[in-house]
C-alpha cells in the first residue's frame, strides 16, 4: 500500500485567476534549474485560446497563441523509468506522464511534464509477500492525480478529446 504525498512529484502549478486555467513550472524545478527555464501556459475559454510563454536563460522570451479550432486533441501519455532495461520485474516505478496539445495540422505542443515517484510494482513470478519491505515503506507522488485534473480541465475547456501523444 502506497503513502501518497505531492512531496514525491515534481508537477506544474495549476490554478484558476479570473476565469482562465493557467499552469506555471513547478518551483522546485525552477530552484533546480536557478530560474534558467520557466513555462506559462493560459488556456482562456472567452478569447477561446491557449496562451504558451516560454523563458530561457532569464533573457530569451517565447510566446505562442493557439486558437481553440487548431485544436484536434489533447494528448496524454505516460512512460515509467523506474526499470532500466527491464532487468528486474519488480521495481519501485519513476512516473512520467505528458500533457499536450495535437493541432490539426499534425504537430503537436508539449505542455508540460508530471513527474514522480510510483508505486512498487512486482510483475513477475514469486508473490507479492515476498516484496513486504517495499510495500510496507512505499511511498509514491500525486503525479497521476494531478496530470489527469489537468488533463480533464484542459478537454472540458477547449472541447477536444483525449488521446496518446505520437497517434494520428
Amino acid at each position: 500500500m502506497a503513502f501518497y504525498s505531492s512531496l514525491f512529484s515534481i508537477c506544474p502549478h495549476i490554478y484558476k485567476r479570473h476565469g482562465r486555467l493557467v499552469a506555471t513550472t513547478s518551483l522546485w524545478f525552477q530552484i533546480f534549474t536557478f530560474g534558467f527555464i520557466h513555462k506559462c501556459v493560459i488556456i482562456d475559454p472567452k478569447e477561446q485560446v491557449v496562451r504558451i510563454r516560454r523563458r530561457y536563460l532569464w533573457l530569451i522570451h517565447r510566446n505562442s497563441k493557439i486558437p481553440f479550432p487548431s485544436i484536434a486533441a489533447v494528448t496524454y501519455g505516460y512512460d515509467d523509468w523506474g526499470n532500466p532495461g527491464n532487468l528486474s520485474w519488480a521495481h519501485d516505478a519513476r512516473d512520467i506522464y505528458t500533457v499536450g496539445l495535437r493541432l490539426h495540422s499534425g504537430h503537436e505542443k508539449r505542455l508540460f511534464y508530471f513527474v514522480g515517484d510510483g508505486e512498487f510494482q512486482n510483475d513477475g513470478p514469486l508473490p507479492d509477500w515476498w516484496y513486504w519491505q517495499e510495500f510496507l515503506f512505499d511511498f509514491a507522488g500525486t503525479q497521476q492525480r494531478e496530470s489527469w485534473m489537468f488533463v480533464e480541465a484542459l478537454s472540458k475547456m477547449i472541447g477536444a478529446e483525449v488521446r496518446p501523444p505520437g497517434l494520428g
